[in-house]
């Protein structure tokens, strides 16, 4: 979670965040049957296996649950996001602080759903399942949303992390940005994935090693 100094620091910001509007309409995106120029990622990886039935109390799906919702999964040295402490998930604003070539960057998101079911695949076991997804606002780099989400197969144990997101360049007046995102962007995408799912392993394997 972000500190107090933080909080207190970039409240000015944050609070203008709740006058920004989307900057794009998700309609568009979910009615259109040509997603060409989008692009469309799923990363899921396996985290650690707890004993069947409902997550522990102090397990791996509650320790990464707890990560998810502070959003002190992502790398640090790459992204990380200051938010008001006291509200609550759903419709939060965040200001995000993107770091690249030395400068640090700020976008604004909002979470637009939260994720707290238990449902059934096609095998007929139950899944626990919690997340919550965000979309970006003006001013963003992209246009987009990203949903994370944490699964436990109540039977077998095993606990999941799957990221599912879609996104394209927004227009980026600033010359050096523009072409700083259109060479880079992508693989720091790949980057926020891939080390996201890293340190959630990390994560909950010491989360059961201490707890178990």
């Amino acid at each position: 979670m972000a500190n107090s100094l933080n909080w207190d620091f970039y409240r000015p910001q944050i609070q203008n965040l709740a006058k920004l509007n989307f900057n794009y309409d998700e309609k568009v995106y979910q009615t259109s049957e040509d997603k060409k120029g989008w692009k469309i990622d799923r990363y899921q990886a396996l985290l650690a296996i707890e004993p069947p039935g409902p997550p522990l109390i102090n397990g791996a799906f509650k320790a990464v649950q707890n990560s998810l919702r502070l959003y002190q999964f992502p790398d640090p040295r790459l992204i990380s996001a200051i938010f008001d402490p006291d509200r609550e998930l759903y419709g939060r604003d965040m200001l995000m602080l993107a770091k690249f070539a030395g400068f640090t960057f700020t976008f604004g998101v909002r979470i637009t759903a939260v994720i707290d079911e238990v449902r059934t695949d096609s095998s007929k076991q139950k899944i626990q399942v919690w997340g919550y997804s965000y979309r970006t606002l003006t001013g963003h780099f992209e246009i987009g949303e990203i949903r994370f989400e944490v699964f436990k197969n109540l039977k077998s144990g095993e606990v999941f992390f799957e990221i599912n997101a879609y996104s394209k360049p927004d227009r980026i007046p600033n010359f050096f940005n523009r072409t700083g995102f259109r060479l880079f962007g992508r693989s720091l995408q790949k980057y926020f994935a891939t080390s996201s799912i890293d340190r959630l392993q990390k994560l909950a394997q010491k989360s059961l090693s201490q707890k178990i």
